[in-house]
C-alpha cells in the first residue's frame, strides 16, 4: 500500500521510519525543506515529490504538519479529481474544524498520537486515537497505525485536553528543578541538564509504569497527601 507522509519534521520523520520498518508499505514524502524530504527519502528508500499534487490517487496522505498548515493542505487535496483519503495527526485540528474545511469529494480523519515525538523515535508505543467520524475507513486506518501504536477509536479531540495538560504540568516541573538546583547553589548547565532529563524524566517513567522505587513512593504519598488537603 503507497502512503503519502506531508511533512517530516520531528513527528514526520519519526512516523515514517516506524512505517518503512514495516513491510507492504511504500512511503511516498513531501515536505517545503527540498533537501529535508530528499535526505530522509534516500535514507528510508522511499519515493520523494515536489508538490501535493504528485499524491493525487494515492490511497492514504498521512499531514505531520503544523496546525496552521493542516487546513490549507486539505484545500489542496480537495481541489482533486481523485483524492487520497487524508489523516489529520495535528493534536490542535478539532474534528469540527476539519469538517468544515473537507469538501465533499474528500475524506478526511483525525488520527491523534498521546505520546512524543522523540519517545516514538525511540520505539515507543504511544496510544493513538483515531476519530469515531472514521466510518468505514476505521479498519484501514487502524490497520496501518496498529503498526506504529495502540489504536482506539474515539474522541480524538481529547487528546488535545490529555497532551496540554501532560506538558503544561511537567514543563512547569522542569522550571521548577532549575528555580529550585539554582536557590541551592548548583548552577551548573550539564548537572541541571541530567537532573531533569535523567532523575526527573526517568522517574515520572517509573511512576507511570508503576515501578518505583521505596523512597520514591514514599514522596508519592506525601504528594498526594498535601494535594488532598488542598
Amino acid at each position: 500500500m503507497r502512503i503519502g507522509i506531508v511533512g517530516v519534521g520531528r513527528m514526520g520523520r519519526a512516523l515514517a521510519s516506524r512505517l518503512s520498518q514495516q513491510g507492504g508499505y511504500s512511503l511516498c514524502l513531501f515536505d517545503k525543506n527540498a533537501g529535508r524530504r530528499q535526505a530522509l527519502a534516500a535514507k528510508l528508500c522511499a519515493e520523494a515529490v515536489s508538490s501535493l499534487a504528485d499524491m493525487e490517487a494515492l490511497p492514504l496522505v498521512i499531514l505531520a504538519v503544523p496546525d496552521g498548515e493542516v487546513l490549507e493542505c486539505i484545500k489542496v487535496f480537495g481541489r482533486m479529481k481523485l483524492p487520497p483519503v487524508v489523516i489529520n495527526i495535528a493534536t490542535n485540528i478539532t474534528r469540527e474544524s476539519l469538517l468544515q474545511a473537507t469538501e465533499p469529494n474528500l475524506t478526511a480523519v483525525n488520527v491523534k498520537f498521546i505520546g512524543h515525538a522523540g519517545e516514538l523515535a525511540l520505539g515507543q508505543r504511544p496510544v493513538i486515537i483515531v476519530d469515531k467520524s472514521s466510518g468505514s475507513m476505521a479498519t484501514v486506518i487502524r490497520a496501518v497505525f496498529q503498526t506504529v501504536g495502540d489504536v482506539v477509536i474515539g474522541d480524538s479531540d481529547l487528546v488535545g485536553v490529555i497532551n496540554r495538560i501532560a506538558a503544561e504540568e511537567v514543563l512547569i516541573a522542569g522550571v521548577r528543578i532549575e528555580n529550585r538546583l539554582r536557590q541551592a547553589v548548583i548552577s551548573d548547565p550539564a548537572m541541571i541538564r541530567s537532573a531533569i532529563r535523567q532523575v526527573a524524566a526517568g522517574t515520572l517513567k517509573a511512576f507511570a509504569d508503576k515501578d518505583l522505587g521505596p523512597f520514591a513512593q514514599e514522596i508519592v504519598g506525601a504528594v498526594r497527601e498535601r494535594i488532598n488537603r488542598t
